[in-house]
């Protein structure tokens, strides 16, 4: 008897031990793998993937920066309109053809009008416009559009002057070699927040500032955050499950302060900046802005700007003008260093537009800067600062002249920077040619092969002031001074793995001189 009880203890050890764990392991495998024929029966091209990495192992991993992976996968099918792609066990469609990226931006958007990035309630400051889905999403860009008008980013260039003149000063000071994106860096964040939040921040002359403090919180992810965001929407239930914050909550805390200070002091004091904070508050209490001819838009009235809403635009307004901003102007220095010749073009234009007024900036001397539209344009071409854009689709769709047909919950992925880096597109991508938007150039090419702000209904709302920014920043670099590589310059560059906006991983280190 004791033997045939020890044999069944035996027994029941080893069911435990070895049999239980075998078969979790296994309906976990079989969970994982469930979807890996989808592509197959649908008859797409895909590449097979990796049980718990999908496709996206190098950049879940860390191992390549996201422009490096989202090229990489692009000359995976280089003769396919489209390809099947697996992030986790999540399929994904990604394109190719820039007639089908028309479809999808424009002619099919109400199929295609959201992001599908699931927002937990912790991270408040997420709900903002980039994230908002359908007459949400509808009804706020209906009332955030005049906000971001030509006339009304006239009215507050004086603000942008202002940090102009002070970025002069500071690189008058900082001759030498220097980390250009520093400079940029403090750049933006005075404009944002003057801009934005209606104050001087004066981060170029105080490092210490609690906005500088805030966005080197937000530059810098943890590798667990940075791998949630782009893990969240392949995993949405899990994602709200654990109540994951993807932004820091002392962040959150000091965007939502501040903006409660903003708008009560508003509302106390009044009188008008003529800044982007001066519009929430005024749409907050009216509903709606007083709009410039030629830029009326229909929205939703439903729509409530309360004080959290607005504190969660006014964060993706400093965010996305400070981040992609200081890059692009960074970017653009580390080329024009590298093309000595583009450069004195583009100082000839900045001192003959400024010639008529003192060197003084104007609004209109900006805008006659032509050659510098294009440097620009050309660097947003080459280092796009997002290197990828993402839609859900929301009901069954038939790939146009296909069989094909995306259930409901899929996500198609346009590949940007492969797509900025095609010959096919722009022959030698590698080279620096602003001239590959001038009139004749730009007329050959597909304006879907051209996608730094996105396209259609759900492009960047703020792009106008982006570029303006964008061109007020170089013009302060260039227009008494030099830039010019050296041994610390990084050539080629270097992209960040853990960043999900294209930056450099070592800085951008330029010799700063002046022209006196």
């Amino acid at each position: 008897m004791e033997i045939i009880a020890m044999s069944e203890y035996l027994a029941q050890e080893v069911l435990h031990v070895i049999i239980i764990p075998g078969l979790i392991i296994m309906s976990i495998y079989l969970y994982l793998t469930s979807t890996f024929d989808f592509w197959l029966k649908l008859n797409v091209p895909f590449k097979k993937p990796t049980v718990l990495l999908g496709n996206f192992g190098d950049l879940l991993l860390f191992r390549k920066s996201q422009p490096e992976g989202i090229k990489e996968m692009y000359n995976w099918f280089p003769e396919s309109r489209y390809f099947g792609v697996f992030r986790v066990r999540s399929p994904i469609l990604i394109l190719r053809d820039p007639e089908l990226i028309k479809t999808i931006n424009v002619k099919d958007f109400s199929c295609f009008m959201n992001r599908g990035i699931p927002v937990n309630s912790q991270d408040s400051l997420s709900e903002h416009l980039f994230n908002m889905e359908g007459k949400k999403w509808k009804g706020m860009r209906s009332k955030l559009t005049p906000v971001f008008s030509s006339g009304k980013i006239k009215r507050m260039f004086y603000l942008l002057v202002e940090c102009h003149e002070e970025l002069k000063k500071v690189i008058g000071t900082s001759r030498g070699v220097v980390d250009v994106r520093d400079l940029t860096a403090k750049f933006t964040i005075d404009v944002i927040g003057s801009c934005a939040f209606g104050i001087q921040i004066r981060a170029l002359t105080d490092g210490q500032s609690a906005f500088h403090e805030a966005a080197k919180k937000l530059g810098k992810p943890s590798y667990k955050s940075t791998l949630w965001r782009m893990l969240r929407t392949s995993m949405p239930r899990l994602y709200k499950l654990l109540g994951v914050q993807v932004i820091n909550p002392e962040v959150i805390a000091f965007f939502k302060d501040v903006v409660s200070q903003m708008v009560r002091q508003r509302e106390e004091e009044g009188g008008r900046r003529h800044d982007f904070m001066d519009l929430l508050v005024e749409l907050k209490n009216k509903g709606s802005l007083v709009m410039d001819p030629g830029n009326a838009a229909d929205g939703d009235e439903d729509i409530v700007l309360d004080e959290n809403a607005i504190a969660a635009q006014a964060f993706v307004f400093f965010v996305a003008g400070h981040e992609t901003s200081s890059n692009t102007i960074a970017f653009c220095l580390y080329e024009l260093a590298l093309n000595p010749r583009i450069q004195e073009k583009v100082r000839e234009e900045i001192l003959k537009e400024t010639e008529g007024c003192a060197g003084k900036l104007t609004y209109d001397a900006v805008q006659e800067m032509k050659y510098l539209d294009k440097v620009i344009l050309e660097t947003l071409r080459k280092y796009p600062p997002a290197p990828l854009l993402s839609r859900r689709c929301e009901y069954p769709y038939k790939i146009p002249e296909t069989d094909v047909e995306l259930p409901a919950g899929m996500r198609v992925v346009i590949p940007i920077y492969g797509i900025h880096h095609d010959p096919r597109h722009y022959p030698s991508p590698e080279e620096f040619d602003p001239e590959r938007f001038n009139e004749e150039n730009k007329s050959k090419r597909s304006p879907y092969t051209y996608l730094p702000f996105g396209e259609g209904p759900r492009n960047c709302i703020g792009m106008r002031f982006a570029l303006l920014e964008t061109k007020v920043g170089i013009i302060s670099f260039l227009q008494h001074h030099r830039v010019e590589i050296n041994d610390k310059t990084a050539v080629p560059i270097k992209f960040s793995r853990r960043s999900l906006v294209t930056t450099s991983e070592t800085g951008f280190w330029l010799t700063l001189s002046s022209l006196e």
